[in-house]
């Protein structure tokens, strides 16, 4: 709730309160929910949730209703003017975008958005080639191809099927008598004609991969468990970049979706729902509680307060903010007043 002065405190008395933080359907958590729809945001470029309303239009429910399930259209008002409505699969009528949440990805026309997926297929059939590559190369034992030499007359085509049999049976993965060497006899060499991982740069390639998809992804590859560059540092920094570079364009786009649908517009005035990041900046102690000593160094919150964030019990006079008054102008410095 926001008082005249603009203060905000938590409007635990708000159906929405319960609704958002707890559950927005009777069957979805608000942790399963959210996911849900952002896994959907992602995977196919727009997430949709319906709003049920009472008859005094308070939302009473938020209904995930899958991407695949919603198509949209466009009719013609009574002054000539095309207006967007949702088909939704089993609804008997169009639904009108005030009832609708729709989260979008990337968008060309604001109208849908489009799949990360698709916008970075180029790039991941690249990987998938690769993936696919490395598959093989591993299936097949870690060997090359190449040419056996026989030294000495022209084998006959019964000799050179036997040797053929032989190398398979030895060095195929899928057979019992296979062996991670060969032994080859003493007018016999091997050639490989294939460049090896290392010339091919295959480790590299693949862990060029990972940071191909998060940056298409928007995340940091310490995130998706990319540690070879990182250190304690890094990975403490990444958080604030996540919150700046990742967190908060999403949680943009679905606070302003959420306020501009889900409240009416008399209570927009006074009520606004955000989103508590506060949690994503926890893992760095040390910043943590050198904002919070600053924060109560000029009285902006009270010893309690500064428990609560971190979930220790109050202290009995605790609700008391304090400032410093070690500090003064140079004037009285200089000129102390005499007692």
């Amino acid at each position: 709730n926001l008082d005249e002065q603009g203060f905000k405190t938590e409007a635990k008395d708000n159906s929405l309160y319960t609704l958002l933080n707890l559950e927005p359907n009777g069957d979805m958590t608000r942790y399963t929910f959210f996911k849900t729809l952002m896994t959907s945001v992602l995977l196919t470029g727009n997430a949709y949730a319906y709003i049920e309303r009472d008859r005094k239009l308070r939302v009473e429910q938020l209904i995930y209703i899958p991407s695949h399930e919603v198509t949209i259209e466009f009719i013609t008002d009574g002054r000539g003017i095309k207006r967007k409505r949702y088909r939704v699969n089993g609804f008997d009528e169009l639904v009108e975008p005030k009832d609708m949440l729709h989260f979008m990805n990337f968008s060309p026309n604001g109208i849908v958005g489009v799949s990360t997926l698709t916008h970075a297929a180029q790039t991941l059939n690249i990987t998938m080639a690769a993936e696919e590559h490395t598959a093989g190369f591993f299936e097949g034992g870690g060997g090359v191809s190449g040419v056996l030499t026989v030294e000495g007359p022209r084998l006959k085509r019964e000799q050179k099927d036997d040797i053929y049999q032989t190398w398979a049976e030895r060095m195929s993965p899928s057979s019992a008598r296979r062996s991670p060497i060969a032994v080859l006899e003493g007018n016999m060499k091997y050639q490989p004609i294939s460049i090896s991982p290392k010339d091919a740069t295959l480790i590299e390639t693949r862990q060029f991969q990972v940071i191909d998809i998060c940056r298409f992804f928007g995340v940091s590859p310490v995130k998706a468990f990319d540690l070879s560059k990182s250190s304690y540092n890094t990975v403490e920094a990444t958080q604030l970049q996540y919150l700046v570079d990742s967190v908060l364009p999403i949680l943009t786009k679905f606070e302003q979706e959420i306020n501009r649908k889900v409240l009416l517009p008399g209570e927009s005035k006074r009520t606004v729902i955000e989103y508590d990041t506060s949690v994503i900046l926890r893992t760095d102690k040390t910043a943590e509680a050198a904002y919070m000593r600053d924060m109560t160094y000029i009285g902006a919150v009270t010893p309690n307060e500064v428990r609560r964030r971190m979930n220790l019990s109050p202290l009995k006079d605790g609700d008391t903010a304090f400032v410093q008054v070690n500090m003064q102008p140079l004037t009285l410095a200089a000129n102390p007043p005499k007692q």
